[in-house]
């Protein structure tokens, strides 16, 4: 086994220990398992489903509960059996846990594993100090991307990995609801595959400014403002656009894409809900042929992710509007759980 001297019997893991309350905890820190690496975090980044966590409204997890899942670090230590790796190297961890048996893992459809689940779920922060990944989960980044971009590797996968879904961009219209990291993420791509029109909407002006300016071919629409179905169906004579991408799981911006998606266009759900539908009018569904995609996480989309920004496609550091450092998690999360504020991705740094 080849380590770093002076690994440290206990680790910091942030947890979620009310709705509203998130603190560093002391936990034991095995040795990495023969096929396991263990990295010493770089940064980590905040997600809107740990918002979902840190407000105790995730639909799939209830606090207490450790939280992350979007980071970078160096390998310090590595597991008998593993091969590929060295000391220092540069690593983006895929936070998944799957089966590794059932019949979607055996095609390789691994996100769709009859037991998925994700580090943090089980026990393992993606705010800590030190993270342990299995090594066909560990992905090696060129240290051009640098240590902040590999942290917004994750999110850039569940990007890719939804965008994917709806084929064939290119000429095509698109109209992105959410202009948080995952919606800008998306329009991002769209544009890199050639939509001929973007939309990039949302009702927080603030967000939307940022937005637009990462994305420079999306016209922004802001929601409170105008009316984002007549905007979409003005500029379209009436037709509605092709493609639909709702990032927020809101069922009023559900219904929104429904209403301008045209008829056999397609709408790809890219966000999480945390309450029924009550009111979602199925039927258009219907009466427009409309194809509906859901997107579930990444499937060998860390691979593409790296190998965009390897190819200077696409700058992810510029997706960070503020650092903390971990001592600070508290005031981060007030941050990023404060509309007004803007904030586009917000990561911790560790010493």
């Amino acid at each position: 086994m080849k380590q770093q001297p002076g690994r440290p019997e206990k680790r910091k893991m942030a947890v979620v220990e009310k709705a509203g309350q998130v603190s560093f905890q002391e936990f034991d820190l095995a040795p990495p398992g023969p096929h396991e690496i263990l990295l010493k975090t770089c940064y980590s980044a905040v997600c809107g489903s740990d918002l979902h966590l840190y407000h105790d409204i995730h639909p799939f997890v209830k606090a207490p509960c450790t939280i992350g899942h979007e980071l970078s670090g160096r390998v310090v230590e590595i597991g008998s059996s593993v091969r590929g790796f060295a000391l220092g190297d540069l690593v983006a961890p895929e936070p998944v846990l799957v089966c590794g048996n059932c019949s979607y893992c055996q095609k390789g459809d691994y996100h769709m594993c009859n037991d998925i689940s994700y580090q943090y779920r089980r026990g393992q922060a993606g705010f800590a100090d030190y993270f342990l990944v299995d090594d066909r989960w560990a992905h090696k980044v060129p240290e051009a991307v640098g240590e902040k971009a590999a942290a917004l590797i994750e999110p850039l996968a569940v990007a890719i990995h939804g965008v994917r879904k709806a084929g064939n961009l290119l000429a095509k219209s698109v109209a992105v609801i959410g202009a948080g990291p995952i919606g800008t993420l998306a329009a991002h791509i769209c544009q890199l595959e050639g939509a001929s029109k973007i939309w990039l909407m949302d009702r927080n002006g603030k967000k939307l400014e940022a937005g637009t300016a990462l994305v420079t071919e999306a016209e922004g629409v802001d929601t409170t403002k105008k009316d984002a179905v007549e905007t979409v169906l003005a500029a379209t004579g009436g037709l509605g656009c092709d493609v639909v991408i709702e990032c927020t799981g809101s069922e009023e911006c559900a219904v929104y894409a429904l209403n301008m998606a045209a008829k056999m266009g397609g709408i790809l759900q890219m966000g999480i809900s945390t309450r029924p539908f009550s009111q979602y009018p199925y039927a258009r569904i219907l009466q427009k042929e409309i194809t509906l995609w859901g997107s579930q996480g990444y499937c060998f989309d860390f691979q593409r992710a790296i190998a965009l920004l390897t190819a200077g496609k696409l700058n992810l550091q510029a997706y960070i509007t503020h650092e903390f450092a971990s001592r600070d998690i508290a005031k981060a999360f007030a941050l990023a759980a404060d509309p007004l504020t803007g904030s586009m991705k917000i990561v911790l740094s560790y010493e």
